[in-house]
């Protein structure tokens, strides 16, 4: 009686994991932020690049956040060595796009927190059109 109660569990804890709630990312994605055009490219294994918000390409990780009630996505990116900081674009999904909900900066060192930064509107990033 035991062993079926734990395996009940077990299977009702593995449903929910293959058929959560969660978020489809994958793909590639384009928005405005300030005037600036931005692409995102969020892949299958976590990891994202950003192109056009900094002058270089930047290659970081995605997570879904479940801690503040609507799941968010967000996106962490590394300055270069030269110039070494740490970016977090925060995304709430809207259907197929993501609203811009904040992003947070900060130089890279001992005891610096994320602070956010300031943008005009509430930028939507869209998925682009696949052939």
């Amino acid at each position: 009686m035991i062993g079926s109660k734990y395996m009940t569990i077990f299977v009702m804890v593995l449903l929910s994991t293959l058929w959560g709630c969660g978020t489809t990312v994958d793909g590639e994605y384009t928005g405005t932020i300030d005037g600036k055009d931005i692409s995102l490219q969020f892949l299958p294994d976590g990891t994202a690049t950003v192109l056009g918000y900094f002058p270089n390409q930047l290659a970081g990780t995605w997570v879904e956040e479940k801690t503040f009630g609507d799941p968010q996505i967000w996106v962490t990116f590394d300055g270069p060595e030269e110039k070494p900081f740490r970016l977090r674009f925060e995304f709430t999904p809207q259907g197929e796009n993501f609203q811009l909900t904040g992003i947070k900066a900060r130089p890279l060192g001992k005891g610096t927190k994320l602070n956010p930064v300031m943008i005009e509107g509430t930028p939507i990033f869209k998925p682009l059109p696949t052939e």
